[in-house]
């Protein structure tokens, strides 16, 4: 099965800075607009998560469980924090190849590499419990329940393994597209259900018992004549909140459904290659052209968009307080307000880029700089 990446011709962005042709122009990001700050992200404490990301691209996830927050590198050395105050607790050296972590059941960290091996660690100490073959790359983070661990491969199959041994419980196979792009959702669990997004815009709910289908759902659908146009992939992991599932696709939509049965509570045209966020009872999204929008989880209504940092290639949004942050590819932090997109608040964080979706939690911003830098913030008093 061939899979290709779908890459950004960043030459065409380069050559719109040098050139008054209105349809070059057009692709130039948005300048950085003057705004007066309400907000401050103060930095709370800073380490190093090894040597972080390199250059074939991956979205390295933090993980946190028991105050501690968990990270890994794409050298296979993974590190426990104490969360609150950066305290290294233990790391180790696995000395293989990651693709995707780093995820956690609560009693196992879970990481997958490139030649196709799924690893759990204790949690406590890091130690290997096992580790299992695979048919192909591990395409995105593991997820796990306690009772089982789901990964997904490149090549569309699903594994469910024994969270204790790692022995094979079910697998699911599903056909690729021709085309599509770099990377996939992580599968989300619940203690009945796996729910996995896929690349042919598919979400799919499976018994967690016997990978039994439950339900499947279209969150987009292919469209238009090339393979380019018809990509609509699931590559941020779908997010469940009581009896409802959020997921969106590049391409296609964003979508509200119920948990339980699949069906579609409300869509909105929308295209994202990022993890959506959910706070305060609104949905936060990053589109294609970097637009930031709010919608009613509830309802999917429009609340708000902020449109100036278009074309900024911003990464997923994350919540903390009364607000919402995303980066953009210059590794500008922008923090807008939650109930109407102001912005409050522009600096830039420890490191270089970042393609990890920063995690929040307990009032506390951790992001992960693609060269390991891990640095963890709070809002702080208004400046």
């Amino acid at each position: 099965m061939l899979r290709l990446l779908a890459v950004v011709c960043l030459l065409a962005l380069l050559s719109a800075c040098e050139s008054n042709d209105p349809k070059v122009l057009a692709m130039k990001p948005a300048d950085l607009v003057e705004f007066t700050p309400t907000a401050k992200l103060q930095k709370i404490w800073s380490s190093s998560a090894g040597a972080g990301q390199d250059t074939r691209y991956s979205r390295f996830e933090l993980s946190l469980s028991d105050n501690r927050l968990f990270a890994a590198d794409t050298k296979g050395r993974v590190y426990a924090f104490d969360a609150e105050s950066g305290k290294k607790l233990w790391s180790v050296d696995l000395d293989i190849s990651v693709s995707a972590a780093i995820g956690s059941d609560g009693d196992r960290l879970l990481l997958g590499t490139y030649n196709g091996t799924l690893h759990a660690l204790d949690i406590n100490t890091g130690e290997q419990l096992w580790q299992v073959k695979v048919s192909s790359e591990v395409a995105a983070t593991p997820a796990g329940n306690g009772d089982i661990v789901v990964a997904t491969t490149v090549d569309g199959v699903v594994y469910a393994l024994e969270a204790s041994t790692g022995a094979v419980r079910w697998s699911y196979d599903h056909t690729v597209p021709i085309l599509s792009l770099r990377g996939s959702g992580s599968p989300a669990l619940t203690a009945s259900q796996v729910i996995v997004p896929f690349d042919n815009g598919q979400l799919v709910s499976m018994s967690s018992s016997d990978g039994s289908t439950q339900w499947e759902a279209r969150i987009g659908r292919p469209q238009g004549r090339t393979e380019l146009e018809r990509i609509v992939d699931i590559d941020g992991t779908p997010i469940v909140d009581g009896s409802f599932i959020y997921a969106a696709t590049y391409q296609g939509s964003i979508m509200a459904l119920t948990r339980g049965a699949g069906r579609t509570q409300w869509s909105k045209d929308m295209s994202t290659t990022q993890n959506i966020a959910l706070a305060s009872g609104k949905l936060f999204v990053s589109g294609d052209d970097s637009t930031v929008t709010a919608f009613s989880a509830m309802g999917g209504e429009t609340l708000w968009e902020n449109s100036a940092l278009k074309r900024r290639n911003i990464g997923a949004p994350a919540g903390i307080d009364d607000y919402v942050a995303v980066i953009d590819a210059d590794g500008y932090l922008h923090l807008l307000q939650q109930s109407d997109g102001a912005f409050a608040y522009r600096f830039k964080p420890r490191g270089d880029t970042f393609r990890s979706p920063m995690l929040s939690a307990n009032g506390s911003l951790y992001i992960l700089a693609d060269n390991g830098k891990l640095t963890a913030y709070k809002v702080a008093s208004k400046p």
